[in-house]
């Protein structure tokens, strides 16, 4: 006996693989967490092939959840149910850790077992006035808002989307060899695992995160020095501006389009006009430039179509009225 204790011998590669998988399932990681692992990624080659095969054995295994645990339970038991308990069973950070040994062990005999990725790009639209979830055969969930294209091809080395038009909250699934990159015509936006709202609206770009981190640089420049931006923190970019605007946000505004929410900060009318225009499926545009300058700032409910129009009517000095080509939002 040496008389070194086991928590003093530096970590092996599959240790270190699994003390990061905990650390980042964590609710609570930072930015500097997200940098940190990302460094240790680039340290060896090693270390991202140790994180990718405990990643794709814990996405195999939560994939087979419910299926093992139909043959352990034989009482039946309601969907909802299951997934309440899968719920409250759901390890803490603390848990994680404990656990990360004895995933750790299974790296020496796992091996990670490719989605059969489509080898076109496939599209996925939404018309105006409808949204659609989505989940991508690596596992990444995306919900895409209304008027949206997604182009979507899922690479050997990459897996990269096109997203020219429209606005969606991503959830991606962590795979350190093959980077979620995400092409808006004017930036990029790279990501190993992260949930992020991305939203391209002509030459307006605004990015907020939700977990993790998130890399922004010009399209087209890999070498450029990347904008990074973490959780809590949202990058406002116009198309052929030389940089963006960082700034805290709470990511809830960002993605309270998916609870049927529009939520506005000082935004010009014919933001708004637009926006209820794609969520309503018919046409609401301002009937001038200065009414289009005026500012809004408030939450409207999306429940009812006439109801938020009457809203808007009582937040700002306009009425909306109908003509044959949809609503126009006049000065009172």
């Amino acid at each position: 006996m040496n008389g070194t204790r086991d928590e003093d011998r530096p970590m092996g590669t599959a240790d270190a693989a699994a003390h990061w998988f905990a650390r980042l399932q964590d609710e609570a990681a930072t930015g500097d967490d997200w940098l940190a692992f990302e460094q240790w990624l680039a340290e060896s080659p090693a270390h991202a092939a140790a994180y990718e095969t405990l990643e794709g054995l814990w996405v195999e295994l939560d994939g087979a959840a419910d299926a093992i645990a139909a043959g352990l339970n034989p009482t039946p038991v309601s969907l909802a149910a299951h997934r309440a308990a899968r719920e409250r069973a759901r390890p803490t950070r603390r848990g994680w850790l404990a656990a990360g040994a004895g995933l750790a062990a299974s790296l020496a005999v796992g091996v990670l077992t490719m989605a059969n990725w489509p080898v076109e790009a496939q599209s996925y639209v939404t018309a105006p006035g409808q949204t659609r979830q989505l989940t991508l055969a690596d596992g990444s969930r995306v919900w895409l808002n209304a008027g949206s294209r997604l182009e979507v091809r899922l690479g050997r080395g990459a897996r990269r989307v096109q997203m020219a038009e429209g606005e969606a909250v991503f959830d991606v699934t962590h795979d350190p060899a093959r980077p979620f990159l995400i092409d808006t015509g004017d930036r990029e936006v790279r990501v190993v695992g992260t949930q992020f709202n991305v939203r391209q609206r002509g030459a307006a770009f605004a990015l907020s995160v939700r977990r993790g981190l998130v890399e922004v640089r010009p399209s087209g420049a890999p070498g450029a020095t990347p904008t990074r931006v973490p959780a809590g923190w949202r990058l406002i970019h116009r198309h052929g501006a030389p940089a963006g605007e960082l700034s805290v946000t709470s990511p809830d505004d960002a993605f309270a389009w998916t609870r049927g929410q529009l939520v506005y900060a000082a935004a010009p009318l014919g933001e708004v006009a637009a926006d209820l225009g794609r969520s309503l499926g018919r046409p609401v545009r301002v009937a001038d430039a200065a009414t289009g300058q005026i500012r809004f700032t408030g939450v409207l409910a999306l429940d009812d179509k006439e109801a938020v129009l009457r809203r808007l009517e009582a937040f700002v000095p306009v009425r909306a009225e109908a003509d044959g080509a949809g609503v126009v939002l006049r000065r009172r």
